[in-house]
C-alpha cells in the first residue's frame, strides 16, 4: 500500500514543481462547499460536441473494520468520449468507460467491491449515449449522460462516477432562471446498490423494485445568491421535495462568508416498495474564506418519523463525509454536526480535515464520530491528485474502520 501511495506522489511531485496554472479544486468528499455558488443544473450543458477527449485514471482503496475485515482495490480505468455536431440543433455524445485489474489485487474475498463490477473483474461499457436537441431557450437531453441534482447524481469519487439513462428538457427564461422536467430511467456506478458496470432501474438503484424516477427542478443563479428546488416521484417507491438557498458575498476584499440552507421532504407512496419513509430534514451551513483559510460549519436534523431520506450518489445534505451521512442514521430525530478547516497553499494544492458527529435522539441507537484527512491537487484542469483518510468511531461498538483512498486523474 505504502509503494502505491508513494508512486502516486512521485508521480503528481514533478508537474507540481515546474508548472502551475488557474486550475480550480474538485469536489474532494460528499458534502457541498458554500463556497460552490453553483447550483445543482441536472442537464450538463457544457459537454464537448466536438472531437473526442476524456481521462486517464488510476487509484487505490483501503478499507479496514478492526479485527474483522480488510478489503483494497487498485485499479487504472479511462473514459473516451466523442462528440459530433450536426447543425445547431442536434448534437451527440457517446462514452466508452473502462476499469482496469492492475494485476496487483489479491484474492476476490478481499478486493474492495467499489472499484470493479459485480465479479470484481475489469470491465467495459457504453455509460453515455446521449441526443441533445436545442431551439430557442429550450434544450433536450435523451439518452445515457451525467446528472447533477439532489439525490440522483454522479458523485466521481471511485473509477468511474455514478452515470443514468434520462430523458430531460429544460427552459432557460433568461440567464438567471430556468425550469426543466423529465425522467431517469436507470442508473449505474458505485452506488447504485446493484452491479456498478450495469444500468439498473432508479426504484432498484434505491433498494426496491424497477421504477423511473419523475423529475422537476426550478434554479435560479445570480451573482450573490442562488437557489434550487427539486421534485422527484418514484410511482409505489417515494416522493421526494428538495429546496436550497445560497448566499455568497464579502467581508472585505481578502475575506468572503458563505451561508446556505436546505430543506429536505420525502414520504412513501403506492405500494411502499421502500418500507416506512418520513422524512423531514432542515440544514444550515456557513463558511468564511480568508488569507489561504476556509473554515466550514454545518448542521442537519431530521425531525421525521423515520431516518432521512436516501440517495443514488453522494446525496444532497450538508453533513456528509467521505463515509458517513444523515441517511445512514438508525433511529428517530437524526442529526449531523460538521467543522472543517481547509488551507489552500496556491491555486493547486490544497490540505483539509473534516470531522462530524451522526446521531439519533437515542445514542444507543446510532452514534458516530468521522474525521476525514484530505489533500487535493489540481493543475490546468488537466491533472488531480486526491488523497483521502478517514477515521469512523463507532461509539455503539469496538469495531471501527478506516479508509484510505488515492486517486489521480488526467483529462485530456
Amino acid at each position: 500500500m505504502f509503494i502505491y501511495l508513494l508512486l502516486l506522489i512521485l508521480a503528481v511531485s514533478p508537474a507540481y514543481a515546474h508548472l502551475h496554472g488557474d486550475g480550480q479544486q474538485e469536489k474532494v468528499f460528499n458534502y457541498k462547499l458554500p463556497g460552490d455558488i453553483k447550483p445543482y443544473q441536472a442537464i450538463e450543458h457544457e459537454e464537448d460536441y466536438y472531437g473526442c477527449s476524456g481521462y486517464l485514471r488510476t487509484g487505490f482503496i483501503q478499507t479496514n473494520l478492526r479485527s474483522v475485515d480488510t478489503s483494497s482495490a487498485s485499479a487504472i480505468a479511462g473514459e473516451l468520449g466523442c462528440g459530433y455536431q450536426l447543425n445547431a440543433h442536434i448534437k451527440a455524445h457517446l462514452g466508452l468507460f473502462g476499469v482496469l485489474d492492475t494485476g496487483l489485487n489479491g484474492h476476490d474475498n478481499n478486493i474492495h467491491d467499489e472499484f470493479f463490477n459485480r465479479k470484481k473483474d475489469s470491465y467495459l461499457m457504453l455509460g453515455e449515449a446521449v441526443l441533445t436537441l436545442s431551439y430557442g431557450k429550450f434544450e433536450a437531453h435523451l439518452g445515457r449522460q451525467n446528472l447533477d441534482s439532489p439525490h440522483l447524481d454522479n458523485d466521481d469519487l471511485r473509477m468511474v462516477a455514478n452515470l443514468f439513462e434520462a430523458y430531460l428538457v429544460d427552459y432557460h427564461f433568461n440567464d438567471e432562471l430556468y425550469f426543466g422536467a423529465g425522467f431517469v430511467r436507470e442508473a449505474s456506478g458505485w452506488e447504485n446498490g446493484g452491479n456498478l458496470s450495469h444500468f439498473i432501474p432508479i426504484g432498484e438503484a434505491f433498494g426496491g423494485s424497477e421504477g423511473n424516477a419523475w423529475i422537476s427542478w426550478l434554479t435560479y443563479e445570480a451573482k450573490h445568491i442562488s437557489g434550487n428546488t427539486w421534485f422527484y416521484l418514484i410511482p409505489d417507491h417515494l416522493t421526494i421535495l428538495y429546496a436550497e438557498l445560497m448566499y455568497s458575498n464579502f467581508i472585505t476584499p481578502e475575506i468572503e462568508y458563505n451561508v446556505a440552507l436546505q430543506y429536505d421532504w420525502g414520504n412513501n407512496i403506492g405500494t411502499s416498495k421502500l418500507g416506512e419513509i418520513r422524512a423531514h430534514t432542515l440544514g444550515v451551513m456557513t463558511s468564511i474564506s480568508g488569507y489561504d483559510l476556509t473554515l466550514t460549519a454545518a448542521y442537519n436534523k431530521n425531525f421525521g418519523d423515520t431516518g432521512a431520506v436516501a440517495s443514488v450518489g453522494g446525496g444532497a445534505f450538508f453533513t456528509s463525509l467521505e463515509d458517513q451521512t444523515l441517511d445512514a442514521v438508525v433511529g428517530t430525530d437524526s442529526q449531523g454536526i460538521l467543522f472543517s478547516l481547509e488551507y489552500a497553499f496556491n491555486k493547486q494544492l490544497s490540505l483539509g480535515v473534516a470531522m462530524a458527529e451522526y446521531r439519533a435522539l437515542d445514542k444507543n441507537e446510532y452514534h458516530t464520530e468521522e474525521i476525514n484527512y484530505y489533500l487535493n491537487y489540481n493543475w490546468n484542469d488537466k491533472l488531480t491528485a486526491e488523497l483521502m483518510y478517514a477515521v469512523v468511531d463507532d461509539k455503539n461498538s469496538s469495531e471501527d474502520a478506516d479508509q484510505i483512498r488515492a486517486i489521480i486523474t488526467y483529462r485530456y
